[in-house]
């Protein structure tokens, strides 16, 4: 068995590299490599685009700016620039964007500020990106707030949707909508997404 210790803190100078456990007569030693995210991020990953670092980066902005708002929102929004520029794609973004939203939560002002720029980047870069559906329903309070997101990035990749497919959706639970909120950067065509509702709507078109 190998220990490497990962150290994900802001002190300057703290490097311990050995752990000693004590109990009456009896002592154990623990001597380990360690990582610590700071530094490295200053010398050997300073220009490393790879996710596992940018995972990193987002740690430390993340403790550098708890109390912060602005500060925190700065430095959220170069973060979710950088994948852009960086060219990962849709799937990578997005489950890096589900970390970085946990760890860089943001005060309710900054999350709408954040989206509406969000928005502005990906209509610009032709990029739909969905990361919580079930999240901007409750902010729109209803499901409804859902199916009106995903028509949105629906439209911008299947082109303009068939009435009776723009009603399907809207029938679906917010469940359903979650999951197809997950699936829509994989749709081509029109085809794909009726695809997709065929098999996912639960029979739920059958009872409306």
């Amino acid at each position: 068995m190998v220990t490497l210790a990962v150290l994900a803190d802001l002190r300057e100078g703290w490097l311990p590299s050995e752990d000693v456990f004590r109990m009456a007569d009896f002592e154990s030693r623990t001597r380990f490599p360690l990582c610590k995210l700071i530094d490295r991020l200053r010398s050997d990953w300073q220009d490393d685009d790879s996710l596992p670092v940018q995972i990193a980066r987002a740690q430390i902005d993340a403790l550098r700016t708890a109390s912060d708002p602005e500060g925190r929102y700065r430095a959220k929004w170069q973060l979710v620039r950088n994948l852009y520029k960086m060219g990962y794609n849709g799937e990578q973004v997005r489950e890096l964007f589900r970390l970085i939203d946990w760890m860089m939560h943001l005060r309710e002002d900054l999350t709408e500020r954040f989206k509406q720029e969000l928005d502005q980047l990906e209509e610009s870069l032709q990029m739909p990106y969905v990361t919580s559906v079930e999240r901007l329903a409750k902010a729109e309070g209803k499901a409804e707030g859902g199916a009106t997101v995903l028509l949105k990035q629906l439209t911008k990749l299947c082109g303009p949707l068939p009435e009776e497919v723009q009603q399907q959706i809207h029938r679906l639970p917010i469940e359903q909508l979650a999951t197809l909120g997950e699936a829509l950067l994989d749709f081509r065509s029109l085809a794909d997404l009726q695809s997709w509702l065929a098999v996912n709507d639960n029979g739920q078109n059958a009872k409306s």
